[in-house]
């Protein structure tokens, strides 16, 4: 049976090196250091391609998007040194099989490979398991409950046992939003409850449903809500006077 091909595209050799070391006894490994010479591959006949976020002509999702014109379905995993919330968000957009940061976990990268080109395993890969629906469950439970402690992705994913993309791209399936939206609304629910009361500070409001910065409270609050906090309280303290 003909070997799966895996293209690694990483432009520090020593990288690529123990990527070819990894793979090279289970898989037909093809090398692209560049996002040009990625493009030299007839996407057509590639089954999983690892991708370095940071490339010397393009980044790595631009080396997706061009591969998969002539191979839509294919699956990509992308791999980067340093990273934040939004390449997150961007890599979850993009459809990506998996996100990685550097240096990188080869036992889970082997894992990874195997189960998105597996027969059955790759299959599994696409529906959410039920331990894992229960885990998610549970962690949204925990942020009804603990809206007001600092809540990180990082604490987050490891609570449901999970990478931290993999679980914000479950959670999302899960919930149809992602966890920091979740997150927010929670915060900002609460936040309307303590609005009504005029003798709470917004500073006070912001620190007690979970925000660090009053700065950072508002700008949630004006994206959920259209208007300020301060524009909310003026708001529903003229409607009660009406009504009163």
């Amino acid at each position: 049976m003909l070997r799966k091909s895996l293209l690694i595209v990483e432009d520090d050799p020593s990288i690529r090196n123990v990527l070819e070391v990894a793979f090279n006894n289970r898989y037909f490994i093809l090398e692209a250091a560049t996002y040009s010479d990625a493009m030299k591959f007839p996407s057509r006949n590639i089954h999983l391609a690892i991708i370095d976020y940071i490339l010397p002509d393009r980044d790595g999702f631009e080396v997706m998007t061009s591969l998969r014109v002539g191979n839509p379905g294919l699956p990509v995993i992308i791999m980067t040194g340093y990273g934040n919330d939004d390449v997150i968000i961007r890599a979850l957009r993009k459809h990506v099989a998996d996100y990685m940061k550097k240096p990188l976990d080869l036992r889970y990268l082997r894992q990874r490979v195997s189960e998105i080109l597996g027969d059955v395993q790759g299959r599994e890969d696409h529906a959410l398991p039920a331990y894992k629906n229960n885990n998610l469950v549970s962690i949204a439970k925990h942020i009804q409950d603990n809206y007001m402690e600092e809540l990180t992705l990082d604490k987050l994913a490891r609570m449901a046992c999970m990478s931290r993309f993999s679980f914000c791209r479950a959670f999302r399936e899960r919930f149809d939003q992602c966890c920091i939206s979740y997150v927010n609304s929670i915060r900002m629910q609460n936040a309307v409850q303590l609005l009504q009361n005029p003798h709470v500070s917004i500073t006070e409001i912001a620190f007690s449903v979970g925000y660090r910065n009053s700065g950072h409270f508002n700008r949630v609050f004006k994206q959920a809500y259209k208007i300020s906090p301060r524009e909310y309280r003026k708001k529903i303290t003229y409607t009660h006077r009406q009504l009163s």
